[in-house]
């Protein structure tokens, strides 16, 4: 993905449709897996959540950061799969604490 990154930020200018079909193909099936999964929990009374997309947004942002931005411009310098997993596990931590019903 952070090669296909690459060469859709290197084509915008000639191709601009690209990121609108990166963006929809690429990223949006992860956000509406992850808002569909809380609004599930929400709806079932195991978080407390007003709007699952701005929490899918943070949570998959959270990842991100720490998986996805380092790997589209310093290659060398992603992180393994421990370290995900630690990311990972970071953020279900931290909607945990957010959002967990009592």
């Amino acid at each position: 993905m952070a090669d296909l990154f690459r060469i859709v930020i290197a084509e915008l200018p000639r191709f601009p449709e690209l990121a609108e079909s990166q963006f929809n193909r690429g990223k949006m099936p992860y956000f509406e897996s992850v808002r569909r999964y809380l609004e599930a929990e929400r709806d079932v009374g195991t978080v407390v959540l007003d709007d699952p997309g701005p929490a899918a947004t943070q949570f998959l942002g959270m990842i991100s950061n720490c998986v996805f931005r380092p790997r589209r411009l310093l290659p060398h310098r992603a992180p393994d799969g421990p370290a995900v997993e630690r990311v990972v596990d970071e953020a279900v931590l931290m909607m945990a604490a957010r959002s967990a019903a009592a």
